[in-house]
């Protein structure tokens, strides 16, 4: 009613308790009545799930079986959702591309409602150096950001900002490839940040990021 253009909901939310649970789902039946978009990002928490399996799948089937945007890594896909896919946190990522594709196949033909379906790809060489990239599907096409290393302080966040980097740009307006690029990198910059959540001073900020440029701009 208010013009809201899309609704983001997190599965840590949805399974933090019985009642967020039925809240995130009313927001989605709300947004899907007013023909808002949904973006869900599935966010798997091993220690929320215990003893609720059942309760919990059934909402986030309903709440995935009505996002225009569906967002989860390998381990959210596979455990909130049962769907196949490649061994969580492996190492030689890069390699395993076509096996996230599938992966998204699989997804995509489970949940055929989404436009658009994204996924991270990390691996972790050590604690403060990781592999970092993205797969992103809109309608037939693929957009792959391959595995970059990157400098990590802080690694919580680095999914969140992703999502919020790609909705930002979808909102925005621009075209699919920069989605991803955006996305890849709000979320590194993240998780080279010593707080769990992005803060770019402006568009600029996260294209160089996205570039590789560290020169100091004056």
């Amino acid at each position: 009613r208010e013009g809201v253009r899309l609704v983001h909901l997190s599965g840590l939310v949805a399974a933090l308790s019985p009642e967020t649970g039925r809240f995130c789902l009313a927001v989605a039946r709300a947004a899907k009545q007013h023909g808002t978009r949904i973006a869900f990002d599935l966010n798997y928490r091993e220690s929320f799930w215990k003893g609720r399996a059942a309760e919990l799948r059934a909402i986030f089937a309903e709440i995935a079986g009505a996002a225009d945007i569906l967002v989860g890594n390998e381990e959210d896909f596979q455990l909130a959702l049962g769907i196949e896919g490649p061994e969580a946190g492996g190492k030689g990522l890069a390699a395993k591309i076509e096996g996230f594709k599938g992966m998204i196949g699989r997804v995509r033909a489970a949940y055929p409602h989404a436009s658009v379906y994204a996924t991270t790809l990390r691996e972790v060489v050590s604690v403060s150096r990781h592999l970092w990239g993205a797969l992103l599907a809109v309608g037939g096409d693929w957009h792959v950001v391959e595995p970059r290393e990157i400098e990590v302080r802080d690694r919580i966040g680095g999914g969140d900002g992703f999502v919020g980097g790609l909705l930002y740009a979808l909102l925005r307006g621009w075209p699919p490839e920069q989605w991803i690029q955006f996305g890849w990198a709000s979320g590194a910059l993240a998780v080279t940040s010593l707080t769990d959540y992005a803060q770019p001073a402006d568009e600029e900020q996260v294209w160089s990021i996205w570039k590789g440029n560290a020169r100091v701009k004056r």
